[in-house]
């Protein structure tokens, strides 16, 4: 049984990466190059650590974009993204 979040990245894959020649030739460099890179994150139980929670927002959005199509999550990622710096903004004005 494959761990959920693996499956997740899998299915994001296959169902838009793969979809075009840069995807496939991005997804042929990550398997050339991965192995290795894995074998040495595996020897490191910080880095590990590290890789695993760098990688949660990437799972979450692949998740949103598997749920809701690519569009719609590029669209409110650009509304998450406004709203931080609204918020940013904002509070450098105040505190003026």
């Amino acid at each position: 049984m494959m761990e959920p979040h693996l499956k997740i990245l899998c299915d994001f894959r296959d169902r838009f990466i793969l979809g075009n020649t840069i995807g496939k030739g991005f997804v042929r460099l990550y398997y050339t190059y991965s192995p290795a890179i894995a074998d040495f994150i595996a020897k490191h139980e910080s880095l590990r650590a590290i890789v695993r929670v760098s990688l949660l927002p990437v799972v979450g959005i692949s998740w949103i974009a598997l749920k809701i199509g690519t569009l719609s999550t590029v669209a409110l990622m650009l509304f998450f993204i406004s709203c931080f710096v609204g918020l940013v903004c904002f509070r450098r004005r105040y505190e003026e």
